[in-house]
Formats: structure tokens, C-alpha cells, sequence
């Protein structure tokens, strides 16, 4: 049997579900240990016999496949996901990584770059000027801290979550990627433990935002295997923002700017949130399938 047999065999038993085919490729890509594109170029690769991929690895593959089948997350089997071209160890105790909050990532990096003049990269400051702080509020696996520091090595991040569970994952996230001396993890409901007065460049929060009456969007697979407190916040999904708002008005927290992903029904709601801390200092952003989808808010 071959890596393309083993490819249709997989999207046969999947019975042609969305994502089948690519599910199959990433499956059989991590049971293999290789890269996606290795599939695509070793198509006509056997598995078994005498071949390096023991015939062991096609029943694993399987075994996987049937747990997909369920409705498990791809992401929860492999125990990993990638964001921001970055590879993140995940379970089911943190909310698995999205694409669309890789623009919350984006916003931060071009933002630092226009207003500080440095490139993204991993480069340093060509100037002795002070290091970008960063606060990330609800951290969860750690992907957007971790994401951001990976780019500059003069930025440091004080990530926070309600979690000691999903600080553990964030914790093999940091050491995985080498960054522990520039991430600090800190279990905190939202702002508790930061100071009065604490001064950051950029404060970014991805918080559970949907509604406990409004949750109709939820996929049914979603909500059985990822975290509850991860994914709802009241009725309209926007209390943790009202909370955290209001903690970094009382605390007076100082920022450059604040991103925070959203609900794509929830617009109007999230827009009278924001002008009664922030009056006319914010504005909507679409994400790429045209969703409002981020707020940002100027300091």
C-alpha cells in the first residue's frame, strides 16, 4: 500500500467530510513522521514490507482517523497545531488555536514595526531603546505570546490565565520554543495581579466571547471537546471584556494599544462596550473572510 493509497482509503472512510482530504494528509504526515508536502513528492512511497514506514504506522493511522470520524479535533489526537507557522502542543485543556486570530498577531507585529521602525524576524533593536512589553490576557495554549516573541527578540510578554491547567500547556509551549526567559506566566482572573499603574506597548486578549444565550454558531464537536471556559461569557459573550475593561480603567493600566478578537454577531454590542471606556479610540476590523472579527483601540 501506498502513501496515496493510504490518502484514499482515509477520505473513503471519512465518507468525503469537509476537510477530509486535508485531515488525511495531516494525520498520516504526523503518524509518519514527515512534512505534508513529503506526501505530495513520495506519493508512489509503500508503507510496509521492506519499506522505513512500518505497516504498524498505516493501523495508527486508521485508529486516528476513526477518532476524527467522531468529531474529535484533529488538533486534541496529534497533540499539536500550528499557528503563525509555528508548531503548538494542544489538549483539551486549552481551546485550540484558530487561523483568524493569527490577525490579532499581525496587527501587533505591523503596529510595532511602523510606530518603532524595527523589522520582525527575531532581530533586535538596532538602538539601545527600552523592550516592547506585552500583556496577553487569557493566554490559554500560548500561541499569541509565544508568536510575538518568536518575531522580536526585545519584546517580553506577561501572559495571564484563569487556568492553572491551561498554564501547564502554555508552559510546554514557552520551553518548546525556547522563549521562558521572555514569557512569564502568571495565573490571574484577567488583570488581578497586575499593578496599579503597570505601563505595556500593547495589551492583546483573545477571552471567551460567546453568548450563553447565543451560542447557536457553536459547532456541536466544538463544544463537546473544547474547554467550556474557554468559549462562553455570559449571555452575550461579553462580560470577561466588560471585566477587563473596567479592571484596566480602575488599575490604570497604560497602553500604546489594545486588540482583542470578538464575535462576528456581536458588533453592536462590542461597539457600546467600547465607547463607554474608550469613546471615539477604537475601531472594527474585519478578518478574511470579511467577519468583523477584531477590535483595536488606541491609547
Amino acid at each position: 500500500m501506498t502513501i496515496r493509497d493510504l490518502i484514499k482509503q482515509g477520505y473513503e472512510f471519512l465518507e468525503g467530510a469537509e476537510n477530509a482530504v486535508l485531515n488525511c494528509e495531516v494525520v498520516l504526515a504526523n503518524v509518519l513522521g514527515v512534512e505534508k508536502e513529503y506526501l505530495i513528492a513520495h506519493s508512489d512511497q509503500e508503507i510496509g514490507g521492506d519499506s522505513e514506514f512500518s505497516e504498524d504506522l498505516a493501523d495508527l493511522y486508521m485508529a486516528y482517523l476513526k477518532k476524527v470520524k467522531s468529531g474529535e479535533p484533529v488538533a486534541y489526537i496529534l497533540k499539536e497545531k500550528e499557528f503563525y507557522g509555528l508548531n503548538f502542543y494542544v489538549d483539551n485543556r486549552v481551546l485550540v488555536p484558530r487561523p483568524e486570530t493569527e490577525q490579532l498577531v499581525e496587527t501587533i507585529l505591523n503596529y510595532l514595526e511602523e510606530k518603532y521602525g524595527v523589522k520582525r524576524g527575531n532581530r533586535e533593536f538596532e538602538s539601545d531603546a527600552e523592550k516592547f512589553r506585552i500583556l496577553d490576557v487569557g493566554t490559554g495554549s500560548g500561541n499569541i505570546a509565544i508568536s510575538l516573541a518568536t518575531n522580536f527578540q526585545n519584546l517580553e510578554a506577561v501572559a495571564l490565565d484563569l487556568k492553572d491547567e491551561a498554564l501547564e500547556v502554555a508552559r510546554v509551549n514557552v520551553n518548546q520554543h525556547g522563549v521562558e526567559d521572555r514569557v512569564e506566566l502568571y495565573q490571574s482572573d484577567l488583570l488581578d495581579v497586575i499593578d496599579e499603574g503597570e505601563k505595556f506597548h500593547v495589551i492583546v486578549a483573545n477571552l471567551p466571547y460567546i453568548g450563553t444565550k447565543t451560542n447557536a454558531d457553536v459547532e456541536e464537536n466544538v463544544e463537546k471537546y473544547e474547554p467550556g471556559s474557554a468559549l462562553f461569557a455570559g449571555e452575550d459573550g461579553l462580560d470577561l471584556y466588560l471585566k477587563m475593561f473596567q479592571q484596566i480603567e480602575e488599575k490604570n493600566v497604560g497602553y500604546e494599544m489594545i486588540v482583542g478578537e470578538f464575535g462576528s454577531m456581536q458588533r453592536k454590542d462590542m461597539e457600546i462596550l467600547l465607547d463607554n471606556f474608550f469613546e471615539q479610540r477604537w475601531r472594527i476590523e474585519k478578518d478574511l473572510a470579511g467577519l468583523d472579527r477584531m477590535f483595536v483601540v488606541m491609547g
